[in-house]
């Protein structure tokens, strides 16, 4: 699936590639919406933060004096 940047849609075109409009959310492009009587403003918001992976190679592996 193409995700597009686009950061404005009309409501029609919001409607019809609501799929679009999530992922681009998704992807770090807030997106909105526009109505005849305002905008909705559409951004995702994750429910933990993801380790990166430099993150998760800096902690090391499991310690060999554990056994």
């Amino acid at each position: 699936m193409l995700i597009r940047q686009m950061h404005e849609w009309s409501r029609v075109e919001g409607e019809r590639r609501i799929s679009e409009v999530l992922e681009s959310a998704r992807a770090g492009n807030p997106q909105t919406i526009q109505d005849a009587d305002g905008s909705f403003e559409i951004r995702f918001v994750a429910l933990s933060k993801k380790e990166g992976a430099g993150e998760f190679l800096a902690r090391g592996g499991p310690d060999n004096e554990q056994r």
